[in-house]
């Protein structure tokens, strides 16, 4: 059977949700765009992900793909999905795509950004920033150099990652802005492990707060061994900014 390719950049809010990826019958972004596809077309529709997101992690462009025996505009994809999808899963756009497409692995760059709010614990703010005060960004900055490039990754990905992947990554470009009450940080990679921002946020974090100087990345990186850092910022802060095709 003929299908038809699209990709889709999707919006959502993390908050609640246990993460991207289909997890039987617990809330998730990937199970609530299959139900969406089933209440519209009466049957089931694979959707493939760039990646897999934590709980409580957001998205302002995350990508998916899927394939219809029919072709229709994209316009009316959009709006037909939109209006079984719950109103904290927007889909921003959809595109005609070649039969190869691939939504993770055509990826080339990822970019994240974490929002921390350095005022005052704000309750409209709650759901979507970390809250820290007083934090040294210059010591920060210099924790940052050392992350940047090619290096392997596995002492910042989950204890539970399959032992015979690569963990090599590399980082482009790691910025730091201060945006009136928020310090946004914004990581550009080709590929994240999972809990690779967050743990790297949350070492980052710890050296801003004192505790730790800013070569220790490095002592940390080279031990290879996620068993050594535990520090991981918490998911309501991170954001999948937009993933990147040739």
């Amino acid at each position: 059977m003929f299908y038809y390719r699209y990709m889709a950049v999707i919006a959502y809010d993390g908050a609640n949700y246990y993460g991207f990826e289909k997890q039987n019958d617990l809330p998730t972004i990937e199970l609530s765009l299959n139900s969406a596809f089933f209440n519209w077309l009466g049957e089931e529709v694979k959707v493939v992900g760039s990646g897999r997101t934590d709980r409580f992690v957001h998205a302002v462009g995350q990508t998916i793909h899927f394939d219809l025996t029919k072709k229709l505009k994209t316009e009316v994809i959009q709006k037909a999905l939109n209006s079984f999808l719950p109103i904290d899963i927007r889909i921003i756009e959809v595109k005609l795509v070649d039969s190869d497409f691939h939504a993770r692995f055509k990826a080339i760059k990822k970019e994240y950004h974490y929002l921390i709010n350095k005022k005052d614990n704000d309750v409209f703010k709650e759901r979507y920033t970390a809250y820290y005060y007083n934090l040294d960004l210059e010591a920060m900055r210099q924790g940052i150099a050392y992350l940047i490039g090619k290096h392997n990754f596995r002492s910042f990905s989950s204890i539970h990652t399959n032992q015979l992947k690569s963990f090599e990554r590399t980082i482009y470009n790691i910025e730091i802005k201060e945006d009136q009450d928020l310090i946004i940080f914004k990581f550009i990679g080709d590929g994240f492990l999972k809990y690779q921002v967050r743990r790297m946020m949350g070492l980052l974090i710890e050296i801003g707060k004192g505790k730790f100087k800013a070569d220790y990345i490095k002592y940390i990186l080279n031990l290879e061994d996620p068993k050594v850092c535990q520090y991981i910022a918490p998911g309501k802060g991170l954001y999948l900014y937009k993933v990147y095709y040739e």
